[in-house]
């Protein structure tokens, strides 16, 4: 009879342990936090509920896993070393607000931990609204998904990593991906 028991049990202690951004892993969710804390501080205050909506991936496509995170800029971040801002949607004849809307801070893994003088920090500025839609949800295509050749054929350069994919009112995808040591931002045009 102990036998059977102990048979029932081996599957959960087998099962592999992971940090996943959908299953909001307390973990992750303290991560996100301390980091946000550590390197943005006083610049930010979190989405919905008190918590920052986050992604994990390989954006940059060293091997070490990285973080996507949604958030409200409340001032604009000083640049440092380790400390990149850019404000990506630029349009032509568009009126910026002189307030932030919610923004995007990608945070690269060092192999080290979270807080290495090796981990870089690259924030997005919007003073738009583009990610304020009522529908917008922050995606990442990774490698292995079955539909990620569909959106890395979209890009205007070759991609082995994985993707963050912000989606539209409109229903295309942009993107904001990794070249040249910096994120940049890519819109299909739209089709007639």
């Amino acid at each position: 009879m102990k036998r059977r028991y102990l048979f029932a049990l081996l599957p959960i202690f087998l099962s592999p342990l992971s940090c996943s951004a959908n299953n909001g892993d307390k973990n992750t969710i303290k991560t996100v936090n301390t980091l946000m804390e550590y390197y943005l501080s006083s610049h930010v205050k979190p989405g919905n509920n008190n918590q920052y909506d986050y992604k994990l991936g390989d954006f940059n496509g060293d091997g070490v896993e990285d973080m996507v995170v949604l958030f409200k800029p409340v001032s604009k971040p000083g640049e440092t070393t380790q400390l990149k801002v850019s404000a990506p949607w630029v349009y032509p004849g568009s009126k910026p607000s002189s307030e932030y809307h919610k923004s995007i801070a990608i945070f690269n893994g060092s192999k080290e931990s979270w807080k290495s003088d090796k981990t870089r920090v690259f924030v997005l500025l919007d003073n738009l609204g583009v990610l304020e839609t009522p529908s917008f949800e922050l995606l990442v295509s990774k490698k292995t998904d079955k539909d990620y050749t569909g959106h890395v054929d979209m890009l205007p350069i070759k991609l082995t990593n994985d993707l963050i994919v912000l989606p539209t009112e409109a229903g295309i995808d942009t993107y904001i991906y990794w070249e040249k040591g910096s994120y940049h931002l890519f819109e299909p045009e739209e089709m007639p």
